[in-house]
């Protein structure tokens, strides 16, 4: 089992992606997207709900650099923090496929709220969830070396998704060497030596250009520092 399963309870992660479509499908505003197109809506009142698709969230520096943040699966939501807290939105939200989201505007999200309170939870566990994201992007890259890196990050992408056969774990989403440079912080050439090092220990492999983990328990050996 994948380090990070216990991290992020799928059951609780199921019930709050049924919450959000029931609300996606019911008072919100559903727009489409092409692949690679940027997300935007009028205003900062409101919560995007992922219906159909991937949607890629990063942030962008002064300088115009890009660090990916989380990946939005159906269900998922963007913006809770900024209508919570408010502040500034320095993220790019882009469709990674063609993908439906659906807008929760202000009024309605405060009229459900107020008639369902219960609903709070489901936020909260959105923002927890992101936090523990970014919280162990910073522990990976500030305790692992470059292999550490690599390994921590694979095994973080495969929590997403369930247990394969005799243990493996299949990342189900393909990657290139460079989406996967921008997520690690590492350059290129090191990662696809990592990589490359990686199959030919056949701790991953590749099924469909996506990447599988073969042996968990010998990736994990890589990481310096494992969060519990």
């Amino acid at each position: 089992m994948c380090m990070y399963k216990d991290l992020f309870d799928d059951e609780r992660q199921t019930e709050m992606r049924r919450y959000f479509l029931n609300l996606a499908n019911t008072v919100g505003i559903i727009k489409s997207y092409k692949k690679k197109e940027v997300i935007n809506y009028e205003g900062d009142d409101f919560v995007g709900i992922v219906v159909k698709g991937v949607i890629s969230q990063s942030i962008i520096s002064s300088k115009g650099n890009i660090h990916p943040l989380y990946l939005l699966r159906e269900g998922e939501i963007f913006g809770e923090t900024f209508y919570f807290c408010g502040g500034e939105n320095n993220i790019s939200t882009i469709a990674r496929e063609d993908s439906e989201v659906s807008f929760l505007l202000k009024d309605k999200l405060n009229m459900e709220l107020i008639n369902n309170p219960e609903g709070y939870r489901y936020f909260i566990h959105s923002i927890t969830r992101k936090f523990r994201i970014i919280l162990f992007q910073l522990t990976n890259k500030v305790f692992n070396d470059s292999m550490g890196k690599v390994a921590d990050t694979l095994l973080r992408l495969s929590s997403c998704t369930g247990e394969g056969p005799s243990g493996r774990n299949v990342i189900n989403m393909i990657f290139t060497h460079q989406e996967l440079t921008n997520i690690i912080g590492c350059s290129r050439i090191t990662v696809t030596n990592c990589l490359n090092r990686l199959l030919s220990e056949k701790i991953i492999s590749y099924e469909d250009k996506k990447i599988v983990i073969n042996d968990p328990e010998a990736l994990k050996k890589y990481i310096d520092l494992i969060l519990d």
